[in-house]
């Protein structure tokens, strides 16, 4: 990382930015200047840097303002930690004090020597790649604790937690909610003949099927099995008929083929069709006064759908009594 980090230099003296500029670039860093404090959030802003040495005396401003400032940045942005060098003919312990409470995280006073330079950016930077590593390390914590190992969809839990966030937002903001649930037609006898590596498979395309028919605010996720949901913010019923029926002709349309060898003991007779068949809700409605409602209403109209299957079915709780059986 040394060796390609950038590292942003904000110094009013020409004398010693070009000093440091080159003991810097001579060891493989990319150097982008500032002359005074302004300048160096415009170009912290445009582009953030690896590393920051920051001079505490600036002609248009105090060096701690500006510390401020990107400090209050970092933490406004989880995404981003950017270590900052103090610089100053100030060796006294209470500039140091008043820097570090701030959120400097080190400090180099004038003069330094090349040696010491280097060695404290190193430093800062080996720092800088241990927290994105951390940080890194709990984003995918975190996507693992909510996604569906198999589909990549979001799994039965983050769906629950976000339809009670999405019915909270729509009776507040009094906006329509509709949910759809999805099961896949006789899959028993997929994996029955032929076998669980490619039911899996059928899983994940037809998680892919669903993605690929909704809009980027909508939330997918696996119910449990081969059952799916999907969340549709904003949306009447109107809206959610016209989304189930075009992930309903998706599945229809779609052939399902095998790359690798047929499971032992199996029938390959492959490609396959895997129709589905989709219970559709919304809100509000009379009968339906919570998330748990709206779920129950789109199971109800789900179960019976899969009497005659490859069907879609609404709700009778939201007051509709029909059954669209594909045509």
């Amino acid at each position: 990382m040394t060796q390609k980090a950038k590292i942003l230099v904000v110094e009013d003296s020409r004398s010693q930015l070009e000093w440091i500029t080159k003991v810097l670039t001579g060891d493989g860093f990319r150097v982008e200047s500032a002359a005074d404090g302004r300048e160096a959030l415009r170009k912290y802003m445009a582009e953030k840097p690896d590393l920051v040495l920051l001079d505490m005396i600036l002609p248009d401003m105090d060096g701690l303002q500006v510390l401020r400032f990107l400090k209050q940045n970092n933490q406004k942005d989880e995404e981003t930690f950017v270590p900052v060098i103090l610089l100053s003919v100030k060796a006294d312990l209470d500039s140091r004090v008043k820097g570090l409470r701030i959120g400097a995280d080190d400090f180099l006073a004038k003069p330094f020597a090349e040696a010491e330079v280097l060695a404290r950016a190193a430093a800062m930077l080996r720092i800088k790649g241990l927290q994105d590593q951390l940080r890194d390390a709990k984003r995918q914590l975190e996507k693992l604790s909510i996604e569906d190992g198999l589909t990549r969809l979001f799994n039965h839990r983050h769906f629950e937690d976000e339809l009670r966030r999405e019915f909270g937002r729509a009776a507040r903001y009094n906006d329509p909610l509709a949910l759809i649930m999805l099961d896949l037609d006789h899959f028993k006898n997929v994996n029955d003949s032929y076998g669980h590596v490619f039911g899996d498979k059928v899983l994940r395309v037809g998680a892919d099927l669903i993605r690929g028919n909704v809009r980027e605010t909508d939330i997918c996720a696996r119910y449990g099995g081969e059952e799916f949901v999907v969340i549709l913010p904003k949306t009447p019923l109107s809206g959610a008929l016209k989304v189930a029926t075009r992930i309903h002709e998706a599945f229809r349309g779609h052939e399902f083929v095998d790359d690798g060898r047929p499971s032992a003991g199996t029938v390959a007779q492959l490609p396959v069709r895997v129709t589905a068949s989709l219970g559709v809700a919304s809100y509000p409605a009379p009968a339906i006064s919570s998330a748990e409602g709206l779920v129950k209403a789109a199971d109800e109209a789900l179960y019976r759908a899969k009497k005659t299957r490859d069907a879609i079915a609404i709700a009778h709780a939201v007051g509709y009594a029909f059954d669209a059986k594909a045509q």
